[in-house]
């Protein structure tokens, strides 16, 4: 993530918190259609697939970025998540057909139209993290944000190959960030960072109700809000996920606090 003044950077702060509240609105709809994706959702090692799984991702992606000098393959890789994600919300609710056409309605106003890309692109989050928080328990999602955290930490400060994938994207005019700007102003922040935390807010949710996971939520934003704030007096690339995974567990922790104090 990379910030350069306050303006923009409440900006993301307030798309980011919208994020965070209406991912646990679609992570409910697919907790009440019972839909998962893995079998035993305690089981710890789901963290560790995940976690593979972004890695290879990640690998695959370096090595195109290193060898293809173009940009039409990482737009297809881009709107094939988008439609993927709307067609699977929408399935919940329309037959196929119309979900399809829906699906890619969206994703065609999202070439013609670029000011609607981060919109289509956090609805995704919304549809990616929502679902993954309503397939897993809390244990292993806990285990799986610790790590992605600490990955997070090192790709940026130590084999600086995150900082690769963002330059060479942002090279090629196209990645999978939300971006706002204003006049020279800019801020961005990876998809993943949206996901990560929505998907612990939602399995909180699942397993604990409303109240802990609005606490996870708000501890998130004041995470991402700290680390802002000191972006602003250092500008750089950042890991965004140590920060505002910390937050969440902090609130999350608080949030426990307060309900066994009140017995609620």
């Amino acid at each position: 993530m990379v910030f350069t003044i306050r303006f923009v950077a409440l900006q993301l702060l307030a798309a980011f918190f919208a994020v965070q509240i209406m991912g646990l609105a679609v992570g409910s709809v697919f907790i009440a259609a019972g839909i998962q994706t893995v079998e035993d959702p305690a089981d710890v090692g789901n963290a560790l697939q995940l976690l593979f799984g972004i890695l290879v991702t990640t690998g695959i992606l370096l090595v195109v970025l290193y060898f293809y000098k173009g940009s039409a393959l990482l737009r297809i890789l881009e709107a094939v998540m988008m439609f993927t994600a709307s067609s699977l919300f929408f399935s919940l609710f329309l037959p196929e057909i119309p979900t399809l056409l829906l699906a890619a309605g969206l994703l065609a106003v999202r070439f013609l139209y670029e000011p609607f890309r981060p919109f289509l692109l956090m609805f995704a989050t919304m549809v990616v993290g929502g679902l993954l928080g309503a397939s897993l328990d809390v244990l292993p999602v806990l285990l799986f944000v610790v790590l992605i955290s600490a990955y997070d930490f090192a790709a940026v400060f130590l084999t600086k190959h995150m900082v690769f994938l963002a330059e060479r994207m942002q090279e090629r005019k196209t990645s999978l960030t939300v971006n706002f700007h204003h006049k020279k102003q800019q801020v961005m922040l990876g998809s993943g960072d949206f996901v990560v935390p929505l998907v612990l807010s939602v399995s909180l949710f699942h397993q604990y109700g409303l109240f802990i996971a609005v606490f996870a939520a708000v501890g998130a934003t004041l995470g991402l809000a700290s680390l802002l704030v000191l972006m602003e007096r250092r500008k750089g690339y950042y890991p965004g996920l140590p920060p505002i995974v910390f937050g969440e567990l902090l609130l999350t922790a608080i949030g426990f606090g307060i309900k066994m104090a009140l017995k609620f």
